[in-house]
């Protein structure tokens, strides 16, 4: 019968040092590795102890072989309180030292055992009678297993989907050497034989098989079907003898009626494959009126196909901004082109207008100055006038090679304007002195007072005009006034409204004022602000 101890013993031997050998190859997360390979290793030196014990001859052999047992018997419980407050809780606030160092004193109470007697009230070949620091040590120990335990069903009711299965395999499994133990401990088997490390083996296993099934062994098993449920995408894998062996929902909702292989087949190109026997790496389809991007991925062992994998993505939305992107920059195009051909426009109208407004009415003063001209010169002159005025319109529409103005000052830039204007009198005043401060405003003052100049020329039938520029010290104002007819209603067109922008796009206001009989005023106020 020793033999069979002997022999269960071994058993426990060869699968502990077994499984400890995988778990230091395999294991990754260190701190738990290292803990479950310390418990193990204690079964393994109580369950070398127990053959040793088996084969003592005397007393000093056997206590001997007690001794070197009592390190796995005294230290299993704290191990287990290490290895689950790891595994199962992270808890930083089990007080693990202490724990270690109760199992230290118990075993410094088996090795003084001879002076006291406490631990073993008798140790022979013949009988083997228990103290009460064995008790002690027997209590603490269980105590120990039934922390662990609580930590586990401690984190199994805080994650009940992960951790249910595993928590009852490691509780079930705790039970085994607890059970052993009792029948040991209250002496119903016969002899020296003490099953209860075989019984903690059997618990190592299945804790091993509880730990790594569901966290370590078979993760991606576990994982990648949830995973590729979730996914955006499309998954199908079909094997060697086409047949598909997975397909999640996407692709099943993707496909369509398209779900039998020779369907995936052909939708990835099938008919573009024959020509290089393989499918190709990447394809787009259009199926139920969605775009879809298929992907294909072939596992070859040595060169023979063994499986493939087809991802199918939906990228309707992504040809749908492609398509609202191409819509937006043509929009953008046609307001640039819009906006540039309102900029000409403008342009046409302040300068050729101008210069055309001013031939038309030199013209029409030369015949009025002098009369006696023979016909002919008349007609030419009248033709001049004609044409110049027909011009306007036409070079309103014109988009070519427009010139630009530079303006070096405002003074001397509105100075020139004035000289320019030969059909009546045309008189500038400047206040106060200008300054660099001033200069930003020099374009579009002089652009402003041209276009209130053309005005007068063409509409209001004066015979003077006057333009007040003030540089104060906060602003810049200007006036243009004229002695013409006015106007009971100001009507802004191109004119008028290039003004206003150009003006306010400084920074500035401008006020148009008029009425029948007392001429027409154009007022310009540009605060300085920080410009200054």
């Amino acid at each position: 019968m020793n033999i069979v101890y002997a022999l269960i013993h071994l058993l426990t031997l060869v699968g502990m040092s077994t499984s400890i050998v995988w778990l230091a190859f395999h294991a990754k997360r260190k701190k738990i590795k290292h803990s479950f390979m310390l418990c193990q290793t204690l079964i393994m030196i109580w369950a070398a102890s127990k053959i040793l014990d088996m084969l003592a001859v005397n007393e000093s052999e056997l206590y001997m072989c007690y001794l070197f047992g009592n390190l796995g018997v005294c230290f299993i419980g704290a191990a287990w309180v290490s290895f689950c407050s790891l595994y199962f809780s992270k808890d930083k606030k089990t007080p693990v030292k202490v724990l270690y160092a109760i199992s230290a004193l118990n075993y410094l109470a088996v090795a003084s055992n001879p002076l006291h007697g406490l631990y073993y009230n008798e140790l022979s070949i013949h009988k083997i009678d228990h103290g009460i620091l064995f008790y002690e040590n027997v209590v603490f120990t269980y105590m120990c297993i039934a922390v662990g335990i609580a930590k586990v069903y401690k984190k199994s009711l805080e994650e009940k989907i992960r951790f249910k299965r595993q928590a009852t395999l490691i509780a079930v499994s705790v039970l085994i050497p607890l059970v052993l133990n009792v029948f040991y401990i209250t002496g119903n088997l016969s002899g020296r034989f003490d099953p209860t490390p075989f019984g903690f083996a059997m618990t190592s296993i299945l804790i091993l098989l509880a730990v790594y099934k569901y966290d370590f062994l078979d993760v991606n098993y576990v994982t990648f079907p949830k995973i590729f449920t979730n996914v955006p995408g499309g998954i199908v894998v079909v094997d060697r003898f086409d047949e598909i062996t997975y397909i999640n929902e996407t692709a099943r909702e993707l496909l369509g009626k398209y779900q039998n292989i020779k369907d995936v087949y052909v939708l990835a190109g099938e008919e573009a494959a024959k020509k290089n026997h393989e499918l190709p790496a990447e394809t787009e389809v259009t199926v139920n009126d969605r775009r879809l991007n298929i992907k294909c991925y072939t596992h070859y062992d040595n060169n023979a196909v063994m499986a493939t994998a087809f991802i199918i993505t939906d990228i309707s939305r992504y040809y749908e901004l492609i398509e609202k992107t191409r819509k937006l920059n043509a929009a953008n195009e046609e307001i640039a082109v819009e906006k540039e051909r309102n900029r000409i426009a403008q342009e046409v109208h302040d300068t050729a207008g101008h210069t055309l407004t001013m031939i038309s009415s030199a013209a029409k003063i030369l015949k009025i100055k002098y009369p006696g001209l023979p016909d002919e010169v008349n007609e030419y002159i009248d033709k001049i006038s004609s044409e110049s005025t027909a011009g306007i319109t036409a070079l309103r529409m014109a988009v070519n090679n427009m010139k630009r103005y530079s303006y070096t000052g405002i003074t001397e830039s509105i100075s020139e304007l004035a000289d320019s204007v030969k059909q009546i009198e045309c008189t500038v005043c400047f206040q106060g002195e200008e300054t660099e401060k001033y200069l930003f405003s020099a374009a579009a003052i002089y652009t402003s007072c041209r276009e209130a100049i053309t005005n007068s020329l063409r509409y209001s039938g004066a015979d003077r005009i006057d333009i007040i520029v003030k540089f104060l010290e906060k602003s810049l104002e200007v006036y243009v006034f004229d002695n013409g007819c006015g106007c009971s209603e100001i009507l802004e067109g191109n004119g008028l409204t290039g003004t206003v922008k150009r003006i306010e796009e400084i920074g500035g206001e401008v006020g148009f004022m008029s009425s029948e009989g007392n001429g027409f005023t154009t007022a310009i106020k540009i605060p300085l602000g920080e410009k200054i």
